[in-house]
C-alpha cells in the first residue's frame, strides 16, 4: 500500500466496509454525542461532525475546504492514531488551549510541528481527550478524518462525496488522495 493511505482508511479499504446511518439513526447519533465537548468552527445551518488526528495530511488539508465553505458548523473530534507519534501532545495543546480553535489552527497549520512548543503540550485536558477518543470509536472511526453528514459516515477526505452529500456551490479542490 502506499504511504497515502497510513492516515486514511486502510482497514476500511482492505475489508470494504461502508457505513451508512439512516436518518432515523442519524438524529439519535448526533443527540448521543457530546457536541458541547467538541471543537467547534463555524456557524453555517449544515452540521458536521469530524474525527482529526492533527498529524494526518489528509486531516490538514481538508482544514482549507472546510474554510471556504460558509454553510457548515464543524464539530471536531481530536484523536491520535497510533502511527503520529507526536500527535498525543497536539491533541493535548489544542484541548488545554484556552482558545482551541486557535490553537487547532496554529497546530493544523504546522506551528508545531518541529518540537516548538513542546512543553506546553504537558497539561490536564481533564479527561477531554479521553471523551475525543470515546466519540471516534462510537462512531467507527478507524482512520482520520472520519465525517458525519446527515446520517452519512464518510471515511476520508473525500471531497466528492462530501460535497454531494451537502449540495450546495461546488468547491473546485483536491485533497490529495489518489482514490478519487
Amino acid at each position: 500500500m502506499r504511504r497515502a493511505l497510513t492516515c486514511t482508511v486502510a482497514l476500511y479499504l482492505a475489508l470494504g466496509v461502508l457505513c451508512t446511518l439512516s436518518s432515523a439513526a442519524e438524529t439519535s447519533r448526533y443527540g448521543e454525542l457530546p457536541l458541547d465537548q467538541a471543537i467547534r468552527i463555524g456557524s453555517g445551518r449544515e452540521v458536521v461532525v469530524e474525527i482529526s488526528d492533527p498529524d494526518c495530511r489528509f486531516s490538514r488539508r481538508m482544514v482549507r475546504y472546510w474554510d471556504q465553505r460558509q454553510d457548515v458548523s464543524r464539530f471536531i473530534f481530536m484523536v491520535a492514531l497510533s502511527n503520529h507519534p507526536e500527535a498525543a501532545g497536539k491533541v493535548r495543546y489544542i484541548l488545554c488551549a484556552r482558545d482551541r480553535v486557535a490553537a487547532y489552527r496554529e497546530v493544523y497549520s504546522g506551528g508545531l510541528d518541529f518540537g516548538e512548543k513542546s512543553s506546553e503540550r504537558q497539561c490536564d485536558d481533564q479527561g477531554l481527550a479521553r471523551v475525543h477518543r470515546e466519540v471516534a470509536a462510537k462512531v467507527g472511526a478507524v482512520g482520520t478524518p472520519t465525517y458525519l453528514i446527515k446520517g452519512v459516515k464518510v471515511d476520508g477526505a473525500k471531497v466528492g462525496e462530501i460535497e454531494r452529500l451537502l449540495g450546495g456551490a461546488k468547491i473546485p479542490f483536491s485533497a490529495g488522495d489518489p482514490d478519487w
